[in-house]
């Protein structure tokens, strides 16, 4: 005679219960007892003063790195065209001007650089962008289309 499993688990005593509960338990446990060995010595530097608050650490990190890096350049462009994109002009600007910091004859950076702040409604710091972009790449594609950019910014701003 063939009993299933669910039929054995009635009858036979031997076998756990189905509810789960120990198992969930004794997992809750083990991650606790985890994230207690853990913990103990994040409070204790930060009572002795060890640990630097994050956005200082964050600060010093970026002025430290202030050379020639076209790869981190390049993802701060690309970031900073998803925040334009998402309409959070004010980290795109900070990203575009990471960018340009890593890599100054960055054009596209500085291009865009000028349009955040365009956008944003910072005419004279659009205008000083764009004219920057204009003298590092003189001979650029779209130079006369900056051009009237500037212009047209420029008389709105008289």
């Amino acid at each position: 005679m063939r009993r299933r499993f669910s039929q054995l688990r009635r009858t036979d005593k031997r076998l756990p219960r189905a509810s789960g509960t120990g198992l969930i338990r004794g997992t809750g446990v083990v991650l606790l007892a985890l994230a207690a060995l853990s913990l103990p010595a994040w409070p204790a530097q930060q009572q002795q003063g060890k640990q630097k608050p994050r956005a200082q650490a964050e600060q010093s990190t970026s002025q430290d790195s202030s050379t020639y890096d076209p790869l981190r350049a390049e993802e701060d462009v690309e970031v900073g065209t998803f925040y334009m994109h998402k309409g959070d002009h004010d980290a795109a600007i900070a990203r575009f001007e990471d960018a340009v910091r890593f890599r100054p004859n960055d054009a596209k950076a500085r291009r865009l650089l000028g349009e955040a702040y365009e956008k944003k409604g910072d005419r004279t710091m659009a205008v000083k962008c764009y004219k920057e972009y204009l003298r590092e790449f003189p001979d650029a594609r779209d130079a006369k289309k900056i051009q009237k950019k500037i212009d047209k910014l420029s008389a709105a701003n008289n």
